[in-house]
């Protein structure tokens, strides 16, 4: 546990000790992905309260907006690989200047290993999920069993993740790293991984309870909402693949 809270801490203080660099650092993808909620809600608010309501009334949203979000939602994820690759290569490259951004191979490398990342993750992670589903109905429907699970479940996905994904830095810098060799590079702390992702879930929830408190209730803002608690979840994961990319690909210290 002592390492885990040292990976946890160095990832949260490079993202915090100098706010304004980290949001100077991060700005173009936050731009971009804000924008595309912002578009979404202006441009398909109809859309997005029926999807809201699409459950009680089974009201298809209209077709034109469906688009409109359809062309938002990937927008909106490639802003996010935006942000990945600008904070692996700020921090594992030393500086921030006009080589921080990512040319187009560079980019289109990145989001093609993402891609294949999260379709290996999504099989791994099958015996997971039927695993829970099982779990839950020997358990029942009690509210407190199925958020037990549900915990559980987050946390076997996010340390799964955590094994998987040093591809996404590598790729970043231009590097070329198979999913086996991410895996095989963080054997050493298989163990403490385990509590790393109870830590990492642990922000996401509560950054997910504090979500559901706030005001507002018009789609569109909630949409915007949601992606920049999105963001804040994104980075900080982002920041930990750094942090361990750094520690355990080139032997950085943690100090």
């Amino acid at each position: 546990m002592i390492q885990a809270t040292a990976l946890f801490t160095h990832a949260l203080n490079m993202l915090f000790h100098a706010p304004s660099t980290t949001l100077r650092v991060i700005l173009p993808a936050v731009l971009w992905v804000m924008g595309a909620a912002a578009v979404a809600g202006v441009l398909a608010g109809d859309a997005l309260g029926a999807m809201d309501q699409v459950i009680k009334n089974a009201a298809p949203p209209p077709t034109d907006q469906l688009l409109i979000l359809i062309a938002c939602g990937v927008a909106g994820i490639l802003g996010y690989a935006l942000m990945a690759i600008l904070w692996h290569r700020y921090v594992l490259l030393g500086h921030d200047g006009a080589d921080l951004r990512p040319g187009a191979r560079l980019f289109g490398a990145y989001v093609w290993r993402a891609i294949v990342l999260g379709f290996v993750q999504f099989l791994a992670a099958l015996p997971i999920g039927l695993a829970m589903l099982l779990l839950g109905g020997l358990t029942g429907s009690s509210p407190a069993a199925l958020l037990l699970i549900g915990l559980v479940a987050g946390v076997a996905f996010l340390w799964l993740a955590l094994r998987l994904s040093l591809v996404l830095p590598a790729a970043a810098l231009g590097h070329v790293m198979s999913v086996r060799e991410s895996w095989r590079a963080t054997e050493p702390l298989a163990g403490t991984l385990w509590a790393l992702a109870v830590l990492l879930a642990v922000v996401n929830t509560l950054l997910g309870v504090i979500a559901s408190m706030l005001p507002p209730a018009d789609p569109g803002l909630r949409l915007m909402l949601d992606s920049a608690i999105y963001l804040i979840e994104g980075l900080v994961f982002v920041s930990m693949l750094t942090t361990l990319y750094g520690h355990l690909v080139e032997g950085r210290e943690l100090g």
